[in-house]
């Protein structure tokens, strides 16, 4: 397969996955990460087509913020005051960090704008599957917000920052190798 094909194809899967959070909240997000992790790895195989150049990263933040965007209007449909406008407040706080990257180039921004939004979310809602009557405090709040946040800016620091470029290369090497054999 062309890199050029293989982009297309990601193209669509990156459009339409998004969708499933509407039907399907939890499993959707594991979709969307499921389609944001692989087609790197994807690319690396056939070439990076036209996103070649550079391109790539720009493409991949916009898509992640597309089906974020999605996420969050899951998120606001919730019920719970304090965990929907927390979720409000981390979407819109990744989307100005992707924005100023976007504008700058300078990728230490997602250390102060790291995507907890995505963590958050999955809490959350993992949290009401098993406790539907499940509602966030202020101190429940800080709690979970330290148990997700900062695995997400020590993810955020080792992709972004620290190991530019290198990650997927770990991962391909590591977990993947049999599709690059």
């Amino acid at each position: 397969m062309s890199g050029d094909i293989a982009v297309i194809l990601i193209l669509i899967l990156r459009l339409v996955v998004p969708f499933s959070l509407f039907r399907w909240p939890l499993a959707g997000i594991f979709l969307c990460i499921a389609a944001d992790a692989s087609d790197v790895m994807i690319l690396q195989a056939t070439g990076y087509g036209f996103l070649d150049g550079g391109y790539y990263h720009h493409f991949d933040k916009i898509a992640d913020i597309y089906y974020l965007f999605f996420a969050w209007l899951v998120a606001r449909k919730w019920d719970d005051p304090l965990a929907r406008g927390t979720a409000t407040f981390w979407f819109w706080w990744r989307m100005a960090g992707v924005a100023a990257f976007e504008l700058t180039g300078w990728r230490p921004i997602f250390l102060i704008a790291p995507s907890i939004f995505e963590n958050f979310y999955i809490a959350r809602l993992v949290i009401t599957k098993f406790k539907p009557s499940f509602r966030f405090r202020p101190s429940t709040l800080i709690v979970i917000l330290l148990l997700v946040g900062i695995p997400k800016i020590v993810q955020e620091y080792i992709m972004h920052f620290a190991y530019i470029d290198q990650t997927w290369t770990f991962i391909r090497e590591h977990f993947f190798w049999w599709l690059y054999e």
